[in-house]
């Protein structure tokens, strides 16, 4: 199945409105991890910071032993990491249990060495995985807050790529005191066309964490937009996630309803299937001069063949020096129509 095995399913939210200040989706994940830390479940959590470095917008891992460490963690992180070379020293340095949150490569990658490293099996608690699309290279997030940077006239303080009702706003703060806020749009319209994606996401076919104990993640079905709190889908996979997740909520920590998988199907209805067949990338990839496995072997219809193209052909524009600037000199509404053509595509039956 797409979503992968799967014991409960919920649509989630903070019960405590300061603990969804700052949450891409309903803060189901913050609240889940500070409750673990209260009831003295774990001792840390590692997490994934958004941080400012030489006027760059990275993404690094610690781990986070306090309410406000979790909370100041809080967003979508849309720039590539170091899971490997970062995560896992934390995890060997730290004395106690933990909870890992991250995308479904880096839980993969978490869990074939908690087989292998007793320390790291004893230390870490609980997998918690991120429903991914794919994720950018900083070459993109650079070029985006170039431009917020111009429009502000001053260096980045502090930046979040997405927080807010929905699609929600990217929110940028800068040091001579000016806030700008934005329409998610302002970067994902490039990042929804593959622009500067990073290479590892081609090859990747899970979309929704297969190997977590529990999986968060946006649920776009549209009969959920007019909610007045948006609120998390969460896939809970083994009894740990389970016991877990049932500690939180009975705490009243999170605010919970039962969720059918048609929700989670339908709310990720055009990304998922894209994401999980690779056996289309591996079609069209020696056209750009790329080698993609195939180990889905999924069924290519002509219109995943044809998504796949725009696919390669946009990340292989992104790679070269010669044509990348024009990416960023074309009229937005060509790229808007450009990205719907895209989805229309994408969303054949």
């Amino acid at each position: 199945m797409l979503v992968g095995e799967y014991r409960e399913l919920y649509h989630a939210y903070a019960t405590d409105e300061s603990n969804r200040v700052n949450a891409a989706s309903g803060g189901a994940g913050s609240a889940l991890l500070i409750s673990l830390l209260e009831q003295d479940e774990i001792d840390g959590a590692l997490v994934c910071n958004t941080v400012i470095e030489k006027a760059k917008i990275r993404a690094h891992f610690s781990i986070a032993t306090s309410k406000q460490e979790i909370l100041d963690a809080q967003g979508s992180k849309y720039v590539e990491t170091a899971f490997m070379k970062e995560a896992l020293p934390l995890i060997r340095q730290f004395h106690g249990r933990v909870a890992v949150v991250g995308l479904p490569c880096d839980i993969t990658n978490l869990t074939r060495w908690i087989a292998k490293d007793n320390d790291i099996s004893n230390k870490v608690k609980l997998k918690i995985a991120l429903v991914c699309g794919h994720n950018s290279r900083t070459e993109l997030i650079d070029e985006i807050s170039q431009q917020l940077m111009k429009e502000a006239a001053s260096p980045l303080r502090s930046y979040r790529f997405r927080k807010g009702h929905w699609r929600g706003k990217l929110e940028a703060e800068f040091l001579n005191g000016t806030t700008i806020r934005k329409p998610f749009s302002y970067f994902s319209l490039y990042q929804n066309l593959y622009f500067y994606s990073e290479k590892k996401c081609l090859v990747c076919h899970d979309h929704f964490g297969y190997q977590a104990d529990i999986s968060l993640g946006d649920v776009w079905a549209y009969r959920f937009k007019q909610d007045p709190i948006k609120k998390t889908g969460v896939i809970i996979r083994t009894q740990q996630g389970i016991d877990l997740w049932n500690s939180a909520n009975r705490s009243g920590a999170i605010t919970a309803e039962v969720l059918e998988i048609s929700d989670i199907l339908d709310g990720q209805a055009r990304t998922a299937p894209f994401h999980y067949n690779v056996s289309a990338r591996n079609r069209v990839a020696p056209m750009f001069g790329y080698k993609i496995p195939d180990n889905v072997k999924a069924r290519v219809s002509w219109h995943a063949w044809l998504t796949a193209l725009f696919t390669l052909f946009n990340m292989r524009w992104s790679e070269s020096s010669q044509w990348n600037k024009l990416i960023f000199k074309l009229p937005r509404p060509l790229l808007k129509a450009y990205l719907y053509l895209r989805k229309g595509i994408e969303t054949l039956p």
